[in-house]
């Protein structure tokens, strides 16, 4: 029977771990039966996500007079000349393969509009379905009041070759296209008529990184009897 994938690119990743090697996960995610040698799961330390709008979405939104706003502790930061958000992760797991895990983010992104805003917050990337759920928050509506209602905001495709984990270092970094989820968008509609960013395709670039120490723990776990 043949092994895994995950098991058959870290057996040597984790001999060679002392040494600096570096775990690329090319074509993770891959098909893995639960039942047999499911992978070894990562808990997360401390770490961040940056979501950076496409240059699409940065044209639409400011087309339409939209600016993208942090809700704190996220904060707006400058990458490569294109204005991000910045959220702190402070938990979260993930099985090594990223076909599972939840990774929530603190924080939220702000779209504001005038008088008018629409808050994404709580924002759980869930590794199994793809989807990155959380609550849409309407304020500056006729009725005076926020509007918060729980949905899926975006839905998100790992980019593989951008996606590694460093065993010698206990350290991760990810990439991942974002593109916008159902009740991200009907938020969007309601808070401002129409939506600023487009139902299909990429709207947010996003990349994390930061601390996955028990990384190695969990290799050793898994491999040896």
């Amino acid at each position: 029977m043949p092994l895994p994938r995950w098991i058959r690119i870290a057996v040597p990743v984790g001999a060679l771990a002392a040494s600096g090697c570096v775990l690329s996960w090319a074509g993770a995610a891959a098909g893995v039966s639960p039942s047999v040698l499911p992978a070894p799961t990562v808990k997360i330390g401390k770490a961040e996500t940056e979501l950076c709008p496409t240059p699409a979405a940065t044209k639409a939104l400011a087309d339409q007079g939209v600016t993208l706003e942090a809700k704190s502790p996220g904060t707006i930061i400058d990458s490569g000349g294109r204005r991000c958000v910045r959220l702190p992760i402070s938990k979260g797991e993930f099985a090594l393969d990223l076909s599972t895990g939840s990774v929530p983010a603190d924080g939220g992104l702000v779209f504001r509009k005038g008088g008018r805003s629409v808050t994404f917050s709580d924002v759980a990337f869930d590794f199994g379905s793809h989807k990155a759920n959380g609550t849409a928050a309407t304020e500056g509506n006729k009725a005076g009041r926020a509007r918060q209602q729980s949905v899926e905001l975006f839905g998100f495709a790992f980019q593989a070759d951008k996606t590694k984990v460093d065993l010698s270092k206990g350290s991760a970094q990810g990439a991942a296209a974002l593109n916008l989820g159902a009740g991200g968008n009907n938020a969007l509609k309601d808070g401002f008529g129409s939506s600023p960013l487009p139902a299909e395709g990429t709207v947010f670039d996003a990349t994390a990184q930061g601390d996955v120490a028990q990384a190695a723990k969990a290799l050793s776990r898994a491999l040896l009897p």
